[in-house]
Order: C-alpha cells, then sequence, then structure tokens
C-alpha cells in the first residue's frame, strides 16, 4: 500500500508488478439530477483517506447488443451514475515522468477505463510512464444534444477535458509531469483523440496525442443529433425532447430507450448516431477542418489497421458474393471513377470483385479519413503515420479493427485477447516494440521503431510505419488505390 495526497484529500493505492496503482479516483461528481447533459462539476473534497484499491463505476451503456463480443472482454457490469473516476499506475510517486492518457473506445457508446486489457502496470513499468485511463458519459448520456438553455451538446467530451485538468493539476503527486501528457486512444477512442485535437477547451490540457484507428467521417451535425433527441424521447414514452422529463429516466431506462431508437435511426443517421456533433461551441469544427486550418499543432501519430472492416463483415452478408455488377454499383454510390478504381485494387492483387470490396470498405470507412487529416495536419505540425497488420487469429479476418488494443499495454495474455490474436507469444515481441515506440513519443515528441529512426509524415514521401512480422517503412503504400480515390 502507498499514499498521496492531492488537494482533495488523502489517496491510498495499491502495489502490483513494478508499480503503484490507484483506481477509481472521482475527477467529477456524478452527472445526476441538474447536472445530467451538463458540464461535468469538480469532484469534492472527501474526509479522511480514499480507498483507491479497486476500480470505480464504468458509465451506463447497453450489454448484449450487436457490438458486444466483436472484441474480447469489452463489457461492464458495474454500472452507475458515479461513473466519472480514473486510474493511475506510476513507478514511483517521486519525479516527474511522461505522462499517458488513455482514452477507450467503444462506439461512444460502451467501455470503461477499468477494463482489463487496459491494465497501465506494465507500460509503466517497461517505459518508466506515468499511465492514466479514463471514464467519460457515453450513448445518449454523453451526446445527445438536447435543446434547452441547461443542457451543453458533447458532455463525454467535457467529462474528457475535465479528466486532463485533473491530471494537470494532480499527477505531479504521482511522480507524473503535468507539462508533458500524451492522449491515446483506440476507435472511440481515436476519435476522442480527434475531437480533443479540435476543442478550443482542451488547448494546452494535453501536449502529443496518438490516434489508433479513430479517423471516419461520422461526426455528427445538428440536425442529425436533432434526430437522434427525437428519437430517444420516442423511445421513453415522452411527447417531446423534455430535457426535465428526461432527467427523471433512471439510467436504465435511459439506455433502453437508447437502443430502441438506435435501431429506428440506423436508415437515417447511420450505425452510430450517438457519435461527438459539430455543435458550433464546444466542437466548433469537424476533425478535418481543424486539421486543415493548423488548430492546436501538437506532434500526433495516426493509424489504422490493414483490414479494418473485417471485423464486421457479418452485417454485410452480401458482400461475399459480390458480383463485378454489384461492386460497380457500389463504387458508383459512394461516388468513385468506378473504372480506375477496379484497376487501383486489381494492381494491388484484389481482382476478384469481394475481395475489392472488403479492401474498398476499410479504405472508405478508416484508411482515406486517416489519410486526410494526416496530409492536412503534416503542413502545420510533426505527423507520424503507421499501419497495423499483425491479424487475428480467425480465418475469416485479417488484422482487423481492434486487434491492436492490447499492444501499447502488452496485455495481449489477459482476458482472451491470446484467443483472438494470430501467434499470441510471437506478437509479444511486437507489443513491446509499440509500447516503447508509444513510450519515446511521449518523452521526446519523436516516436521510434525499436533501434530505427521513423520518419515523419509528409505529402512529398508518405512515409508509413508497418507493425506486422517485420517492422518496416513504406513509401505512400498502396498508393495507385490512394490515387484512384483522390482523382
Amino acid at each position: 500500500m502507498t499514499t498521496v495526497s492531492i488537494a482533495n484529500g488523502m489517496i491510498q493505492g495499491r502495489s502490483t508488478p513494478g508499480s503503484f496503482a490507484f483506481l477509481g479516483i472521482p475527477f467529477a461528481q456524478p452527472p445526476v439530477g441538474p447536472l445530467r447533459w451538463a458540464p461535468p462539476a469538480p469532484a469534492l473534497p472527501w474526509e479522511g483517506t480514499l480507498d483507491a484499491t479497486s476500480f470505480g463505476s464504468a458509465p451506463w451503456q447497453p450489454t448484449g447488443g450487436p457490438l458486444d463480443g466483436l472484441v474480447p472482454g469489452m463489457g461492464s457490469e458495474d454500472q452507475s451514475d458515479d461513473c466519472l473516476n480514473l486510474n493511475v499506475w506510476t513507478p514511483a510517486t517521486d519525479g516527474a515522468r511522461p505522462v499517458l492518457v488513455w482514452i477507450h473506445g467503444g462506439a461512444f457508446s460502451l467501455g470503461a477505463g477499468s477494463l482489463s486489457v487496459y491494465d497501465g502496470s506494465r507500460l509503466a513499468a517497461a517505459t518508466n510512464t506515468v499511465v492514466v485511463t479514463i471514464n467519460y458519459r457515453l450513448g445518449a448520456l454523453g451526446f445527445m444534444v438536447i435543446d434547452d438553455p441547461s443542457c451543453t451538446p458533447n458532455v463525454g467530451l467535457l467529462d474528457q477535458v475535465a479528466a486532463l485538468e485533473w491530471v494537470r493539476d494532480n499527477i505531479s503527486a504521482f511522480g507524473g509531469d503535468p507539462d508533458n501528457v500524451t492522449i491515446f486512444g483506440e476507435s472511440a477512442g481515436g476519435g476522442s483523440v480527434l475531437s480533443l485535437l479540435s476543442m478550443p477547451a482542451a488547448v494546452g490540457r494535453f501536449h502529443r496525442a496518438i490516434v489508433q484507428s479513430g479517423a471516419t467521417d461520422l461526426l455528427l451535425d445538428r440536425e442529425k443529433a436533432q434526430l437522434v433527441a427525437e428519437a430517444v424521447a420516442r423511445a421513453a414514452g415522452l411527447d417531446a425532447v423534455d430535457a426535465e422529463q428526461l432527467r427523471q429516466l433512471s439510467g436504465p431506462q435511459l439506455i433502453e430507450a437508447q437502443a430502441n431508437a438506435a435501431m429506428e435511426l440506423f436508415g437515417t443517421v447511420g450505425t452510430m448516431p450517438f457519435h461527438p456533433v459539430v455543435d458550433g461551441v464546444v466542437l466548433p469544427h469537424t476533425w478535418l477542418e481543424a486539421a486543415q486550418s493548423g488548430f492546436n499543432p501538437v506532434p500526433v501519430i495516426i493509424g489504422t489497421c490493414r483490414d479494418e472492416m473485417d471485423l464486421f463483415k457479418m452485417f454485410d452478408p452480401d458482400a461475399g458474393s459480390l458480383t463485378a455488377e454489384g461492386l460497380r454499383t457500389r463504387f458508383e454510390i459512394v461516388g468513385g471513377n468506378v473504372d480506375s478504381l477496379i484497376d487501383a485494387y486489381a494492381s494491388v492483387g484484389a481482382t476478384e470483385p469481394p475481395e475489392a470490396w472488403r479492401r474498398a470498405n476499410t479504405d472508405i470507412a478508416m484508411w482515406l479519413p486517416a489519410l486526410r487529416i494526416a496530409e492536412a495536419r503534416a503542413k502545420h505540425g510533426p505527423t507520424w503515420m503507421y499501419r497495423f497488420d499483425w491479424e487475428t487469429s480467425s480465418p475469416d479476418m485479417g488484422a482487423a479493427h481492434g486487434v491492436d488494443i492490447p499492444f501499447p499495454f502488452t496485455t495481449i495474455d489477459i482476458d482472451g485477447w491470446d484467443a483472438f490474436i494470430s501467434d499470441p507469444e510471437q506478437a509479444m515481441s511486437l507489443a513491446s516494440l509499440m509500447q516503447r515506440s508509444w513510450a519515446d513519443f511521449a518523452r521526446e515528441g519523436v516516436p521510434t521503431l525499436g533501434d530505427d529512426a521513423w520518419p515523419s509524415y509528409t505529402s512529398a514521401d508518405r512515409a508509413t510505419a508497418v507493425f506486422g512480422r517485420k517492422v518496416s517503412i513504406e513509401h505512400d503504400p498502396n498508393g495507385a488505390v490512394r490515387q484512384a480515390w483522390t482523382n
């Protein structure tokens, strides 16, 4: 056991191999009553010593939905309104180490910083850094926009800012350097990182950023956000989007309404209706617009898994038997030059329609948005690009979305991940290299590839680190495909 003192009181943590863990620390008050859909209020001081030897509650979230079980161990049984807590792992409570703050994924509707795959003890011990994982309000509670003076859009993002402000004010007590904070996250966590890079309220709250599989074009506008709020209100049995009536619903009641609304919204808003909204204030611009303008040009690493959308194949059962005519129709719908795209995919080995669409689906959803952001950010600040190629164990999936999650933490052997990832023992060597790379970036502002240099990304040479069985630098990988989409 070890104890630290911060402004709100004493905190007692526990020992882990190579580090100390302080778990379930509140950084904001429970968002109940008038604080629901309001910016987070700072946590209140406590008397005595806070027992931080076990995790706090996760935010309210659905269980058993279509996304549940796609990757291991994403669910959390302990959920409550009192969810705005964070966890700290540190090698020692003296000194001033780089700080890595993890923002979890889960479609902005699932997950928690307490999940076992995010255990920060190994990352902290191996790299002599301080690791923080955070919670934030999810789903309708975090991202529904209610047209009422007492409500604020994107409170889930404001929770993340509040957690970073807690880090700024308190992390020195845990041996961390508040002037050297790197945020990193995967999927919705990567999207959160892009949101924080685009938010005025987040400027100065962190100094570097890592975006793992987070770039998409799924940001909502206010018109779509209004459709979402109306659908949730209807599903809750209300005649209108009434803030006070919505605040009277329990967490489980609201989650049920959220799930029913999501089914209704599939055709109008899409697969992720609870998503950051470009509201003009909290999030003034899209992620790409912010990157193009040079807003908050801190050093950034951004990348994707090679076969992101393979994880979601079951949602498109017709893709596996796609004909040449069907492929042309799909390319026409997404607005590409059909003949150029077909030729480009054939040039990289995707000659059959199902394979061409499999690759194109990932490119449209994840790779091309990430490229656009990398290109825009590289004009204003140091930027590095990667592609993650280590595959899942499934013969039906390649390097699918989420396969990279345990690598920076070296937690491949935890909670079923060793069954999800191919050759898990060999994968640990890549995990150690990736862990070191992320930590070197946090420490120096420049990532490494083991003992080799990782050149930054520019539109001139498009240097891209490839994390696979071998780690290498490729220049303009799949350039013919990129050019076909660009043209």
